[in-house]
């Protein structure tokens, strides 16, 4: 029986692979074993749900990272973050005060 691997499979297998093995062992402990696993609930803290809420897809391969299991430090995203608190978001405020659109934002919150 010949089991061929796509291009594609290969290169995602060995992606993950190296990005797992450069991830820092508290971190990479994190998925290894059930210890730390967060369980499941309707409505868990911000700071235990992850970017995306998997809980209810029958189809999930992934598991959702808990906001405090991710630290930025300095490095590649590092600098973007900083664009983004520093330039990018006042600048996105302005816009929005400057159309007339915050007034919205207003309304909604009272």
């Amino acid at each position: 029986m010949n089991s061929r691997v796509s291009r594609r499979e290969f290169v995602s297998a060995a992606a993950s692979a190296a990005a797992l093995s450069k991830m820092p062992q508290p971190l990479a402990s994190f998925w290894s074993n059930g210890a730390n696993e967060i369980p499941l609930s309707s409505d868990p803290g911000w700071k235990d749900q992850g970017v995306l809420d998997l809980a209810h897809s029958p189809y999930v391969k992934l598991r959702s990272v808990p906001v405090h299991a991710v630290t930025i430090q300095e490095g590649f995203w590092s600098s973007r973050r900083a664009a983004n608190v520093n330039t990018s978001i006042p600048s996105m405020g302005k816009l929005l005060e400057v159309n007339g659109r915050m007034d919205n934002f207003r309304r909604l919150i009272g």
